[in-house]
C-alpha cells in the first residue's frame, strides 16, 4: 500500500513539474514576443514598419506576376534569368553610390520619394500592359530603371531605424524589420499566386502601384528631428573611400561584412538547387519542394522572437561568430538528409542562424558606426545582396561537377573555413 501510494505520489509530482515546465515555456514566449513587438509603441516606427511591409508584400506579389508573364511571352527560361539581371546589376553597381547619397541628404525624404519615383516604370508597364503592346524588351528597361531607382532603398530603410526608436529597443526594430520582410517573403509569392488567378496578370502589377502610393503616403506622415546632412562638397568616390576607411578601422564591422559576403558567395543560392533536392534525392515531388522552400522563412521569423534572449546571454561577437559557421554547417546536414521532414528541419533552423547572423551584424554597424557614415557602411554590407550573382556561378560549378548534395556541402565547407579565418584574424585576440 506504502509503495503504490509512493508511485502515486512520484507520478503526481513528475505530471505538477511537466505542467510547471510548459507554463514557463508559455511565460517566455509570450515574454519574447511581446519584447520583439515593443517598438511599435512608438508612432514614427509603427508608420516606417507598415509602409515597409506593404510595400514589401506588393513587390513579391508584383514579382510572380512579372516572371509569369515574361515566361508567358518568351516561352523561355533563359529570359527569366535576363530580368534576375537587369534586378540585381543595378543593385551591385549602384549600391556603394547609394550610400553616399544617403549619408548626404535627409533619409526619410530620400526614402519617400524613392517610393513615388518607384510609381513611375510601374505604372508605365501597367499601362503597356493594359493597352495590349507590352514586350519583352519593355519589361526588361522598365526592371532596370525601377531596380536603379530601388537600388538605395535598403540602405535608406536601415539607416534610418536608429532615428525611430531609443537605442535600447534598437535590437527589437531591427529584429521586427527582418520578421516583416521576411513574413512578405512567405506570404508575398502565394498571395500573388492566387491574385494572377482573381484579376490577372495586370491586377497584381496595380496592385503593387496602390501599394507603393499607399506606402509613400504612410511615410509622409513620420516626423522627425530635422537632421544636419553631409553638405557633399567632396567627391561620390572620396566620400565612399572615407566610409571604407571607416570600415578598415571597425573590426566587428569588418568582420561582419566579409562573413557576409563569403555567406553569399558559397552559401547564399542554394535555394536554386532545392528543387533537384525535391525531385532526385528526397523524391517527393511539388508538395516537398514547396516546404523546403517554405521552410527558411518560417524559421527566420521564429529565431527573431527569440533573439532579445540570446543577445542577453552571449555577446554579439560570439552570436556573428558562430551563426556565421552553423549556417552553412546546417546546410551540409540537409545536403546528407535523405528524410523530407527533417530536412524541413535542418532548413527551418538554417533559416534562423542565416537571419540572426544578418540582423546582429546590421545592429552591430547601426550601433557602432557614425551617423553621418551610417549610409556609406551600410551600403557596403548590403552589397553582399549582389554577390550571389558571383554565388550562383560558383555553387552551379561545384554543383555542376559534384552533383547536387556534394557540390552545396563542398561550397559550405568553404564557407565555414573562411568565415572561421575571418573571425580569428579580426577578432581572436580581442576582448569582447
Amino acid at each position: 500500500m506504502h509503495g503504490f501510494s509512493a508511485g502515486l505520489f512520484l507520478r503526481s509530482s513528475l505530471q505538477l513539474r511537466r505542467i510547471a515546465a510548459f507554463q514557463s515555456l508559455i511565460r517566455f514566449s509570450w515574454s519574447n514576443l511581446i519584447r520583439v513587438f515593443r517598438p511599435l509603441r512608438h508612432r514614427n516606427y509603427a508608420l516606417f514598419w507598415s509602409s515597409d511591409l506593404i510595400a514589401s508584400i506588393g513587390q513579391f506579389v508584383r514579382e510572380v506576376a512579372l516572371y509569369w508573364l515574361a515566361y508567358e511571352i518568351t516561352g523561355s527560361a533563359w529570359a527569366l534569368g535576363i530580368l534576375g539581371f537587369c534586378e540585381a546589376a543595378p543593385r551591385l553597381l549602384l549600391g556603394a553610390v547609394g550610400g553616399v547619397i544617403v549619408d548626404r541628404y535627409d533619409r526619410l525624404r530620400l526614402l519617400t520619394g524613392i517610393q513615388f519615383l518607384c510609381c513611375l516604370p510601374v505604372f508605365t508597364l501597367i499601362v503597356l500592359y493594359f493597352m495590349g503592346i507590352l514586350q519583352f524588351w519593355h519589361m526588361a528597361v522598365l526592371e532596370v530603371l525601377w531596380a536603379t531607382i530601388r537600388s538605395m532603398n535598403p540602405t535608406a530603410g536601415q539607416s534610418l531605424l536608429r532615428d525611430l526608436v531609443p537605442e535600447p529597443e534598437l535590437m527589437s526594430a531591427v529584429s521586427l524589420y527582418s520578421i516583416g520582410f521576411n513574413f512578405a517573403r512567405i506570404v508575398g509569392p502565394s498571395i500573388g499566386g492566387v491574385l494572377i488567378i482573381w484579376i490577372g496578370v495586370g491586377g497584381c502589377f496595380l496592385y503593387y502601384g496602390v501599394s507603393l502610393v499607399i506606402s509613400a503616403v504612410e511615410l509622409l506622415s513620420v516626423r522627425l528631428r530635422a537632421s544636419m546632412p553631409a553638405t557633399g562638397q567632396s567627391s561620390v568616390f572620396s566620400e565612399f573611400k572615407e566610409g571604407l576607411a571607416y570600415i578598415g578601422t571597425a573590426p566587428m564591422i569588418l568582420a561582419s561584412i566579409l562573413a557576409a559576403y563569403v555567406i553569399s558567395i558559397f552559401v547564399g543560392t542554394y535555394t536554386r538547387f532545392l528543387a533537384v533536392f525535391a525531385k532526385d534525392i528526397l523524391a517527393v515531388g511539388p508538395e516537398g519542394l514547396g516546404l523546403l522552400v517554405a521552410a527558411p522563412g518560417v524559421g527566420a521569423v521564429a529565431s527573431l522572437i527569440i533573439l532579445g534572449v540570446l543577445e542577453e546571454r552571449w555577446s554579439r561577437k560570439h552570436l556573428m561568430w558562430f551563426t556565421a559557421m552553423a549556417t552553412p554547417g546546417l546546410l551540409i546536414l540537409f545536403c546528407f538528409s535523405r528524410d523530407l521532414w527533417l530536412s524541413v528541419f535542418l532548413l527551418s533552423v538554417f533559416g534562423g542562424m542565416q537571419i540572426i547572423f544578418r540582423t546582429v551584424s546590421r545592429l552591430v554597424i547601426q550601433i557602432e558606426a557614425p551617423r553621418e557614415l551610417l549610409g556609406r557602411v551600410m551600403s557596403v554590407f548590403l552589397m553582399d545582396q549582389g554577390m550571389r550573382s558571383l554565388g550562383s556561378m560558383v555553387m552551379g560549378g561545384f554543383v555542376s561537377a559534384f552533383g547536387a548534395a556534394y557540390g552545396l556541402a563542398l561550397t559550405s565547407l568553404a564557407s565555414i573555413i573562411l568565415t572561421t579565418v575571418t573571425f580569428w584574424r579580426l577578432l581572436g585576440r580581442r576582448r569582447n
